[in-house]
């Protein structure tokens, strides 16, 4: 059915009626991978004007949405990117209808966006996002392919010892939820990463885990479209390990699937193995043209988006020229500047009261605690007192004995209490420091350096002495904790996952793992990681 057909069927209905079924119609169009062409335009922006100030905040997403990917198709970088920021504003993913589904494949669309541009860091944290709304969603695969694609970002930086890793971790994460054949698949990258360091024995293993793992392989040694780069390293790993001859079948693959720049270098190395000038020179000139036409294709790309970013930019000035003009314009901005403060000053004014708010608690608990503790001596004093005279009103001492021992049983529950709030309390402060604020940062990509400083570290331990004093106290005790056990306590009590303390710490979750069980067996004897921060949480108490 087209969308004509459509809204001639919708005659006579609600102007809300009609634009809700415009909106499920291009819906339906995307999710069918439809591509859009300019023709599409007017029906996106009159979906997105509409939703505009009609409708629920996951229809104002979905509008914005498509109007994205319409952008997205016809090569308009910077429109769609404003259109999917946009639609990110609207979700509220505290709410319980919030459309998660639609929140991740905005972010997903954002990805290949700043992959096209060069935008490492940008994608990384579209990718977080992305993983963060998946598993709120509790779409296990959607988070693990999320994770598993923070590989990419590494590789346009070059930083090759950081794809090794998240792809390790990636493949861990998929066998541990039984996605057998993405882990396999995670591992391609690493492939061709070996083989450039020489390290064929493990190249050789995780070659032989993507072939008879991925489904991406089959018996017949061939590989799925858009995949083709691993008859590549294949015939790589062919030549560096003396198998030249068998090499050449894989090279011929390569250029067949239309990777000829890989392809004709390796055609290239195999006639220099050979000692064949003239197919050497052959190749070296098909080369040299595949990588020129590369270089065009990219740079050609380039100018494409940077005549849509003036285009863009244009049609922006032009459109503030005419904003300007418009007489509110002053008062628009003083009001959102008022509001800026009201927003602003009243989130200051709830932290200020929530602080306070433990504070009357505190001060609260301790005044009925001291009142309690003086009832409970007078009581005592009194029972002391009638023993002593040898009063015979069984009756009256045994009520004064009842009063004491519920006396006794309400002060403790006051110290239970006192000692959670002050812990509270004490572990806000802690949390808002400038010093865990900054391992959060790393935790989050965020943090430029690549690795934090041991002045950083015993800057995190003085905070936990000065915040929670009885932590500290208690675990400094156990002479035999390591240097990366004592860490990962730190970390667990902050309530770092496995996957941040292994990016905190510089290496995988399974030595993280590893470290929080030996922790756990030293500090509680239990053989096991799940139940150090529980344990870690119960002797600190301030």
């Amino acid at each position: 059915m087209t969308l004509a057909v459509l809204l001639a069927l919708l005659t006579g209905c609600s102007r809300g009626k009609q634009m809700r079924a415009r909106l499920q119609y291009v819906a339906a169009c995307n999710q069918a991978d439809m591509v859009f062409t300019k023709a599409w335009l007017p029906t996106v922006d009159s979906i997105a004007d509409y939703f505009r100030s009609h409708g629920t905040e996951n229809e104002r997403m979905t509008a914005l949405y498509l109007k994205g990917r319409v952008h997205h198709d016809l090569g308009e970088t910077p429109q769609a990117l404003d259109c999917y920021q946009k639609a990110v504003e609207q979700a509220d993913t505290t709410r319980a209808d919030c459309d998660l589904r639609t929140l991740y494949a905005v972010y997903t669309q954002m990805v290949s966006l700043f992959q096209a541009q060069f935008l490492p860091d940008n994608q990384m944290k579209a990718l977080q996002e992305a993983e963060r709304v998946a598993w709120k969603g509790k779409d296990t695969l959607a988070a693990l392919v999320a994770f598993d694609l923070r590989s990419r970002p590494y590789h346009l930086k070059n930083e090759t010892d950081s794809v090794l890793i998240i792809e390790k971790q990636a493949r861990e994460l998929y066998l541990k939820y039984g996605y057998k054949d993405k882990a396999a698949q995670a591992v391609l990258g690493s492939i061709s990463i070996l083989l450039n360091r020489r390290q064929y024995a493990e190249a050789k293993r995780y070659m032989k885990i993507f072939e008879e793992e991925s489904g991406w392989y089959d018996s017949g040694e061939n590989t799925v479209a858009g995949k083709v780069l691993y008859c590549y390293d294949k015939g790589r790993y062919l030549m560096a390990t003396g198998q030249v001859d068998s090499a050449l079948y894989y090279f011929r693959k390569t250029v067949a699937a239309g990777k000829k720049e890989a392809g004709y270098h390796g055609l290239m190395t195999f006639y220099d193995a050979k000692n064949r000038p003239d197919s050497i020179a052959k190749y070296a000139k098909l080369y040299a043209a595949a990588n020129d036409s590369a270089y065009l294709h990219v740079n050609q790309e380039k100018v494409h988006q940077i005549t849509a970013m003036y285009d863009y930019s244009h049609h922006q000035r032009m459109a503030q020229e005419e904003a300007r003009k418009a007489q509110n314009r002053k008062y628009l901005i003083i009001g959102i500047f008022v509001a800026a403060l009201l927003v602003i000053a009243s989130g200051y004014a709830k932290y200020r009261r929530l602080q306070r708010a433990k504070i009357a608690e505190i001060n609260r608990l301790t005044a009925d605690y001291q009142y309690a503790k003086a009832d409970l001596d007078r009581l005592k004093t009194t029972l002391s007192a009638i023993e002593n005279a040898h009063f015979e009103d069984e009756r009256l001492k045994q009520d004064l004995r009842v009063e004491i021992t519920q006396l006794n049983a309400r002060i403790q529950n006051y110290e239970r209490q006192l000692q959670q709030v002050r812990t509270d309390h004490k572990f806000d402060a802690l949390k808002n420091s400038e010093i865990v604020d900054l391992f959060n940062q790393k935790k989050r990509h965020t943090l430029n350096s690549s690795k934090l400083t041991d002045d950083k570290w015993k800057e995190l331990a003085d905070a936990f002495a000065h915040y929670v004093p009885s932590f500290t106290a208690s675990i400094a005790k156990e002479k035999q904790l390591s240097e990366q056990e004592w860490r990962v306590c730190l970390l667990q009590y902050l309530d770092f996952s496995t996957s941040e303390m292994a990016i905190v710490l510089n290496t995988t979750a399974q030595a993280v793992t590893n470290a929080k069980a030996r922790a756990n067996q030293k500090l509680f004897s239990e053989e096991k990681a799940s139940t150090l921060g529980r344990n870690l949480k119960k002797i600190a108490i301030v």
